[in-house]
């Protein structure tokens, strides 16, 4: 891009669609005496002194040739110009000259070809209640302007036209970026799936991918042509951001939270809280014993006792107390992750792989 005009030697522009050719611009800017000549003499001593001066003047002379066709281009109303050519040619023994032509055109950028980086987040809080639930925010960097996206869980499975949000992100280093009032109008038949369209949003595109964490309030929604406020505040994820999208891969993108149970309600993986009587969750139809026979040992006692193991063979000691009440679909791929991080500690060292070792036991257990 030369002063805002896209110059190319081919015939278009890739993700760009040619509106209007405006005219064929051509453009000559005479050299002073003996330029060719000094040129043509020193050319086997272009690599020293006298060859870089004049190579410097002749890119000085080109530079200002561009500039000046540059400037013409605008004039005639065109962004782009297509099949560009420079030539030098000398007009007499003592004038030379750099003469550029193209074709003006007005260009456009195409949609659905935006060549952009993505920075995909789970969203760590939630509402609990039967109503819209964003559970994904992704960033978008077209040049310098970030949009944001967001996908919705419709769970009322109603016509939904308008939400308004407020986002907060949180980078690497624990600072936050506030959005607020983002308004999303939602063209779309029924469905329990929202993808919004991309809205431009106040945010350094140097920092978009630094961010790790979002967490989204509804504010306002439209159904059925409706405005209905939500005055309720979002719960937050007892999950990590790493561990949060790991869960969500696992269980659904509507999966927010553990399954936790008390003697007053069980809490769906949904995040909806159900009484103790309920064998389906209300929210989201799950049924309550499949997590409830999931596990049925204490692996949190079990991963506790493995903390003061010294070594990834002392941990599959433990895990082989417990084997017998670990469901068999388990316990291959567990002995596996053992067997390979002992492997590992041969080479590296006794305890170099216990906290990596941890890290994957505690992931299977509470995520999948």
């Amino acid at each position: 891009m030369v002063k805002d005009i896209m110059v190319t030697s081919a015939s278009s522009f890739e993700g760009y669609e040619i509106k209007e050719y405006v005219e064929f611009v051509s453009h000559q800017v005479a050299f002073s005496s003996n330029f060719m000549q000094e040129l043509a003499a020193n050319i086997a001593d272009s690599v020293g002194g006298e060859g870089k001066a004049l190579n410097d003047k002749l890119e000085e002379a080109t530079e200002s040739a561009m500039n000046e066709f540059i400037s013409i281009v605008k004039e005639k109303g065109a962004n782009a110009v297509i099949n560009i050519k420079i030539n030098y040619t000398n007009l007499s023994g003592n004038v030379a000259s750099v003469f550029i032509s193209g074709t003006a055109v007005k260009i456009e950028k195409q949609k659905g070809t935006l060549q952009e980086d993505v920075n995909v987040i789970a969203v760590s809080n939630y509402l609990n209640k039967k109503i819209v639930r964003p559970f994904e925010v992704a960033l978008h960097v077209d040049g310098q302007q970030v949009y944001m996206s967001m996908k919705i869980h419709n769970y009322e499975m109603t016509k939904i036209s308008a939400v308004k949000v407020n986002v907060v992100f949180t980078d690497i280093y624990g600072d936050k970026t506030v959005l607020e009032n983002i308004d999303y109008s939602i063209n779309q038949d029924i469905n329990i799936l929202i993808k919004t369209a991309k809205v431009p949003v106040d945010m350094d595109a140097r920092k978009v991918g630094l961010q790790h964490d979002v967490k989204v309030s509804v504010r306002k929604y439209v159904k059925d042509r409706k405005v209905y406020d939500v005055a309720e505040q979002p719960v937050d994820s007892s999950l990590s951001s790493e561990e949060l999208a790991i869960f969500k891969k696992n269980k659904g993108n509507d999966a927010v939270d553990k399954y936790r149970k008390t003697d007053t309600y069980w809490r769906c993986i949904c995040g909806a809280i159900n009484l103790p009587g309920d064998t389906q969750c209300s929210m989201c139809n799950r049924e309550e014993k499949d997590f409830a026979n999931g596990y049925r040992f204490d692996y949190e006692s079990m991963l506790s006792t493995m903390e003061d193991a010294k070594s990834a063979e002392e941990i599959k000691d433990i895990l082989m107390q417990f084997i017998p009440e670990i469901d068999s679909g388990s316990r291959v791929e567990l002995l596996e992750i053992l067997q390979s991080a002992i492997n590992m500690e041969k080479t590296r060292g006794k305890g170099a792989m216990k906290y990596s070792v941890l890290e994957k036991l505690k992931r299977k257990f509470e995520l999948s």
